[in-house]
Parts: C-alpha cells; structure tokens; sequence
C-alpha cells in the first residue's frame, strides 16, 4: 500500500451560527505516504480543515478529492484520530480494536488482524484487560490499532497526543510516524506544538487566522528524526517557528528567503493546485 493522494482545492468554510467565515480558498496537495503538519494559533481553523479533508464537515464552497473521488462524508478507507481515544470502557483492548472490523463487514478478519494490531503498538500482553484499567497512552495505542486495523490509506490526527507527558507523546509520535512509512499510509496531523510537526511531518502548512489562509508551507527535511539535539533539528525548528511567528502576526523572526531555483520552496510549493487525478 502506497497510501492515499489528497487535493484540497479552493476550499472556504463559514459557520452558519457565527457567520465568521473559518477558511477562505484553501489550495493543498498531499502526495501518497507523505506526512503534512497543519500548524497556526488557536482559531486559524486548522481542525475545520482536517474535519473538511476527511468528509467530517462539508466546505462551504469548494471540493476534497482523495485518489480522484470527491470527499463527500467518512469513509474507512481514510481514519481520524481524535484528543481523547473514545473507547468503549466496558470492553476490553481486543474488542474495542475489532470495532472498526465490525463496522465496515470484516468480521472474519478479526481473529488474525486484532493480534497482528496489538503486537503493533506493543499491547499484545493486554488483549484481555479491560481499557479503563489502562494509563492515557495506552489507550491512546488501543485507539490507534482500531484505526489501522481497517488498512486505511490515510490517517488525520486532530492532536490525539495533546494530553500526554512529554515521555508518552514523544514514544507515540515516533511509533505512529513508523508505521505509516513501513505500511505506507498518508498522514496529515493537526498539532500547536512545533516540536511535533517537525518530528512527524515532511512539510507544514502554516495557517494564518481571521479567516484561516495558508501563510507559508515549509519543508522539513531531516534524515534523523529520532535525535532531536542535531543541528538540522534546530534549523528545522528554528525555520517552523519563524513562519509560525509571522503567521501570527508576531514578527519576532524572518523567514529565510529560499533561493529563486529551490525546488523544496514553500512559495513553490503554495501554488494552486491542478484539477485532481
């Protein structure tokens, strides 16, 4: 499995209620088993986003496309995982990661994927346990094996790390990054922490506010992510923070100009998109 290509094409969102409009002509292009950060301040309308890719929300005006099919509601070929796990607390690990089996007509495969998942996020020992009797990062890791347990070609993370200890989310971040290069699933992850979207993704769009509107897209490009004490973490960071900062509206750092030919440029990257495939 390559995973999923994603286009976002002109894509504005305005809640009835507020009237405000969230999102105004959002252009983005995923490619297969690519990873893509959507950072920016509270309010810039990254979850409406996330919610908008993955058929959660409908946009206002424009479309999603996911392999060339317009993204109309969920579907279990592309998965989110949400701040809190959401389990059902009566059931054990196993049963709560057969659900997403049980709900898409798998049922036959239960019996070799759920193991074959726990081994995955290193809870083969808790199969039987029930999941109240689980710290906040297991259940996180239950959570995660029910999403992948349908093979799905993209997962979206509305920050399910958030409420952790540093030693937890740092764990689950490096294993979730893992598992998708090895079974190649897309990821787009919805973050405020920078240190995050450097660790996971290879690009961050940056998100202005009032309406949200892309800032600036940086790449990230780091050939170890596990050592975050290298100077090409730090200049990574340090870069991230800049677009961050002037996204919103803080100005405390410049945002180095990339050179006019540089393929990885975030102005060349921020162009509109072509119709999708």
């Amino acid at each position: 499995m390559n995973g999923a290509h994603l286009a976002v094409e002109k894509v504005s969102h305005t809640y009835r209620r507020g009237r405000q409009q969230a999102l105004s002509e959002i252009d983005i292009e995923v490619n297969p088993g690519e990873a893509l950060a959507l950072v920016g301040r509270s309010g810039c309308g990254k979850s409406t986003l996330l919610h908008i890719m993955s058929g959660l929300i409908a946009p206002t005006d424009g479309k999603v496309w996911i392999d060339g099919m317009k993204v109309e509601e969920p579907s279990p070929s592309w998965v989110v995982m949400f701040q809190q796990p959401s389990l059902y607390p009566w059931m054990t690990v196993a049963q709560n990661v057969a659900l997403g089996l049980r709900f898409t007509g798998r049922s036959g495969e239960i019996a070799s994927r759920v193991p074959e998942m726990l081994k995955l996020v290193e809870l083969s020992d808790y199969a039987d346990r029930n999941v109240q009797d689980l710290s906040g990062g297991q259940q996180q890791r239950v959570a995660l094996a029910r999403s992948l347990a349908p093979s799905p070609e993209i997962l979206f993370l509305d920050e399910p790390f958030s409420a952790l200890d540093a030693f937890t989310r740092g764990s689950l971040q490096r294993d979730v990054r893992r598992i998708a290069k090895e079974f190649g699933i897309t990821l787009v992850l919805v973050t405020h922490d920078l240190a995050e979207a450097v660790t996971m993704a290879e690009r961050a769009v940056v998100l202005s506010a009032n309406p949200g509107r892309i800032r600036d897209i940086v790449p990230i490009e780091l050939e170890n992510r596990d050592d975050l004490r290298t100077p090409e973490y730090a200049k990574a960071r340090g870069r991230l923070a800049a677009a961050y900062e002037n996204a919103a509206g803080l100005g405390l750092a410049p945002v180095a100009e990339p050179d006019a030919g540089d393929a990885d440029s975030p102005r060349q990257h921020s162009s509109a998109l072509p119709a999708a495939r």
